[in-house]
């Protein structure tokens, strides 16, 4: 198992229910998607984590204007 796979694995062990319910969804998602991402587009994925992991972000419900 590769280490990245190894620490996924853990960190999942720590999630609750809902959280893990919505880590499938997106994976399940993810593996079947076609497309790799663009050079412009991982890097702005990487702009976006290390943003995340600085604080630097904002929830959805703080910023929309409509209830959808």
């Amino acid at each position: 198992m590769s280490a990245t796979k190894a620490e996924l694995k853990n960190t999942l062990k720590g999630l609750s229910g809902e959280s893990t319910r919505i880590v499938l969804k997106f994976a399940r998602w993810l593996a079947e998607q076609e497309d790799e991402l663009t050079k412009e587009e991982l890097s702005l994925l990487m702009k976006g984590e290390k943003e995340f992991e600085k604080g630097e972000y904002v929830w959805w419900r703080d910023v929309k204007r409509t209830e959808i």
